[in-house]
């Protein structure tokens, strides 16, 4: 009977201390992980944004390490944040290089298309005075040319317009307006989610491409809370936009902040449906070189 009851004894504590060293594993930790090794298996990824991947496997390493070690969960999903957010923004990076691989290729080929009609227009001109045909021939070119050119201005414009529609931007009097609605912030907070990121990156990408425009970064809450709180946290939220820019690339003399709190909504404050439609930010982007006209 001692015997037995020792063989209990031994295996539940061997119980406690298989579960004691059980690392800890969060939905945050178990998502950045999905999240890595996504960008570790694009091969755009791998070529275009080698660095970004090894901060990001660093980072969800670093990540593990807490894990095993049953650190707190909160700094478990502090460094699984940071690696999921690594990881996104080299699959955005990756996508942009490759976007702009794309059009630098139809670049040279607009290039040699008008290097062959050059070529064409020149042995024209020494055959003229001998053939007659060169005249057809010269003028085949340049029409090959035009043709060349209006194909490039056509793929540059649908270009533009696919990234503005992509960010759903839309004409206004004062520039291209690009609405980020409330789903870029947790409530009542200025902190960027990370599920925001792809817009952020699509938004720096094109003032990459653009470096003409400016913009103009405005926030705005619901009524929920004081003036002065709401303004102070419209301010911080178009601020969080603005750094987020800056952190990819975007020159910071081109873009302006201003916060508005609870003015100018876009509907009632009625419902809760209408509130969030009047958390957002807007961003406007300037159709020249020129600072973008603030609200009169």
């Amino acid at each position: 009977m001692r015997t037995t009851a020792s063989l209990s004894a031994l295996a539940a504590a061997a119980l406690l201390a298989a579960c004691a060293s059980a690392p800890t594993v969060t939905p945050g930790l178990q998502q950045a992980r999905s999240t890595v090794r996504s960008a570790e298996a694009d091969p755009a990824v791998v070529k275009y944004a080698p660095l970004e991947l090894k901060k990001a496997s660093d980072s969800l390493r670093r990540a593990d390490e807490l894990s095993v070690k049953r650190e707190s969960p909160a700094d478990i999903d502090s460094a699984a944040y940071v690696a999921a957010t690594q990881a996104k923004t080299a699959m955005a990076l990756a996508k942009a290089q490759s976007d702009e691989e794309a059009i630098k290729a139809a670049e040279a080929d607009r290039e040699r298309v008008r290097a062959d009609a050059n070529a064409a227009r020149a042995n024209a001109a020494q055959a003229q005075a001998a053939n007659a045909s060169a005249d057809a021939n010269a003028a085949r070119a340049q029409a090959a040319v035009a043709q060349a050119d209006a194909a490039s201005a056509q793929a540059q414009a649908a270009a533009l317009q696919r990234e503005l529609n992509d960010m759903q931007a839309r004409q206004t009097d004062r520039g291209m307006l690009v609405t980020l609605g409330d789903v870029l912030f947790e409530f009542g907070r200025a902190e960027i989610k990370p599920n925001a990121q792809g817009a952020i990156a699509k938004l720096a990408h094109f003032l990459n491409e653009h470096p003409d425009r400016r913009v103009l970064i405005e926030g705005f809450t619901d009524s929920v809370g004081s003036d002065a709180a709401n303004l102070a946290l419209s301010q911080r939220r178009s601020q969080a936009v603005a750094d987020a820019l800056r952190a990819q690339g975007v020159d910071p003399t081109r873009i302006a902040t201003r916060g508005y709190g609870e003015q100018y909504p876009v509907a009632s404050n009625a419902s809760t449906s209408d509130r969030a439609m009047n958390r957002r930010v807007e961003v406007y982007i300037s159709n020249d070189n020129q600072p973008v006209r603030a609200r009169s």
